[in-house]
């Protein structure tokens, strides 16, 4: 009798062992490449300006890549809104620091090593966080233009595009003899959308200037046409003056537009 009592509990032992052992084996280990991740100050180099804020968007394949890189005075911070508009359709952002202040040579040149080492960090740790470096648009607001501007213009077929806020202000232009922004742009140049907040002429305002003059882009754009790739090039200016200031407004269709997302 306690014999068959023994068995018979052993039997039960066994029967939820079996169900248990069947329940987890049927479940997939959460793989944290395909998860999304917001990491904060990464360092791409040793000094204490060169960090980055990545925020990973959820793919189960690499992600292409929006780079941020901001203007004079401003920090790496992303609004909530654009992570969730560029995570919706698995975009990565990546918000690098450098200088802070762009304002002289030396502070430029600085910006385009940093650049330089920057976008090497990332193709080298790829792999860590899922992240598609074929597809990449490169973004700036102002300051971020600048140090980003010869990078962008590589004869690299993996940068989709270049999407910037204010680009290349007025001091930009101030060392002809040296540099000009159009030297960089050639007929292998990606796309470009510029958005600009004042009107053409700005900086020449009696009233209210700024230097952050449409003027400058349209000197671009007059670029990229003569060279017969102007239906690459997209200036959009005044948006200070309508009812939506947001200068990202415009990024998710542009982006969409440039590169290949994860079916």
């Amino acid at each position: 009798m306690m014999s068959n009592i023994f068995t018979s509990l052993l039997m039960v032992v066994f029967l939820i062992s079996c169900d248990k052992d069947d329940q987890t084996g049927n479940q997939e280990p959460n793989n944290p490449l395909t998860e999304s991740l917001v990491e904060l100050g990464i360092k791409y180099g040793s000094e204490d300006r060169q960090f980055l804020d990545l925020y990973k968007a959820e793919s189960d394949c690499p992600t292409p890549i929006y780079f941020d890189a901001h203007g004079n005075n401003g920090d790496t911070e992303i609004p909530d809104s654009l992570v969730e508009d560029l995570h919706a359709h698995g975009i990565t952002i990546i918000a690098w620091e450098s200088v802070t202040v762009v304002s002289t040579t030396e502070e430029t040149l600085t910006g385009w090593s940093d650049a330089e080492l920057m976008f090497q960090w990332v193709i080298d740790n790829a792999d860590t966080y899922n992240l598609d470096t074929s597809n990449m648009i490169i973004g700036g607001s102002s300051r971020g233009s600048i140090i980003s501007w010869i990078y962008g213009h590589r004869p690299n077929t993996n940068i989709k595009g270049l999407y910037m806020y204010n680009a290349l202000p007025n001091p930009a232009w101030a060392s002809p003899g040296s540099w000009l922004p159009t030297d960089n742009v050639t007929i292998e140049s990606p796309p470009i959308y510029f958005v600009y907040n004042r009107e053409p002429g700005s900086s020449s305002d009696p009233i209210d200037p700024n230097f952050h003059d449409p003027n400058n882009g349209i000197i671009i754009v007059n670029k990229y046409q003569d060279l017969g790739i102007g239906d690459k090039a997209t200036l959009v200016h005044s948006i200070g003056q309508t009812n939506n200031t947001d200068k990202y407004q415009f990024l998710v269709d542009f982006a969409l537009s440039v590169i290949e997302t994860c079916p």
